[in-house]
């Protein structure tokens, strides 16, 4: 699988993009399976990836648990259903649309690769939502949540975060 996520890469010409709803960079596959990995991600009901790009994350995730992507570019969320599909990931599905208008209270385990602070997220949180914010990246850190655990994947920094 790893190897299908990495030919689309490749391909690539930049790792990012701007989208509809702002800028999608890609995650490093194999960081997100080390990641997963010691997450213990099956422990989970239902992973979301916020803003799931060409679907690597979700991917990765449904080797795992039910895991959906929501994306608002149309063609990043086409490559990310041929990929699943191409992959055979029947627990792997897209939702094309702004994920600030998604209902998330089915969803225990939420990713996001921010590129912007998380108050807007922290917001639309459902309440009561007793599910977990796995943030990749150093750089954006919920303000109202509490941290759980910090974790490495490869040598990037993510952290654990609940209500």
């Amino acid at each position: 699988m790893l190897g299908a996520v990495g030919r689309y890469q490749d391909s690539l010409e930049e790792p990012y993009k701007m989208t509809p709803a702002g800028m999608w960079a890609c995650s490093v596959a194999e960081e997100l399976a080390e990641l997963f990995a010691a997450l213990e991600l099956g422990r989970f009901r239902h992973f979301a990836d916020l803003g799931s790009g060409d679907g690597r994350a979700v991917l990765l995730a449904a080797l795992y648990t039910q895991a959906t992507g929501i994306e608002a570019d149309p063609e990043l969320v086409a490559v990310a259903r041929h990929l699943a599909a191409e992959l055979g990931l029947s627990r792997a599905g897209f939702i094309l649309g702004d994920l600030r208008q998604v209902d998330l209270s089915p969803y225990d385990l939420l990713f996001i690769y921010p590129d912007k602070p998380l108050a807007w997220l922290e917001k639309i949180l459902p309440d009561p939502w007793r599910g977990r914010l796995l943030v990749y990246g150093p750089h954006f850190r919920p303000e109202t949540m509490t941290h759980e655990k910090t974790l490495y994947a490869g040598r990037t920094l993510c952290s654990l975060w609940r209500r």
